[in-house]
């Protein structure tokens, strides 16, 4: 797994794990359209990178090290909106 990734990826790496969080496994056009732009080159970098496990267009999920890793993302997201 590639654990450099670009700061659009990890924005949308938030936005699939919102989708996830609430039982939604959303589709590349959803993610287009809640970006605002297409998502799909950023989705297919990040399953490149073993981030996603992607099927016909479809995100269903991240990968276990993926959700250890935004995990611990949004931890230190957390700490710095505090500080």
């Amino acid at each position: 797994m590639d654990f450099n990734i670009t700061g659009e990826e990890q924005n949308l790496l938030f936005v699939i794990v919102d989708h996830l969080d609430a039982g939604n496994a959303p589709t590349l056009d959803e993610l287009s359209s809640n970006a605002g732009h297409d998502a799909r080159p950023t989705a297919e970098s990040l399953s490149r990178k073993g981030w996603l496990v992607v099927r016909d267009d479809t995100v269903l999920a991240l990968s276990p090290m993926a959700l250890q890793a935004v995990r611990n993302l949004e931890a230190r997201r957390r700490r710095a909106r505090k500080a």
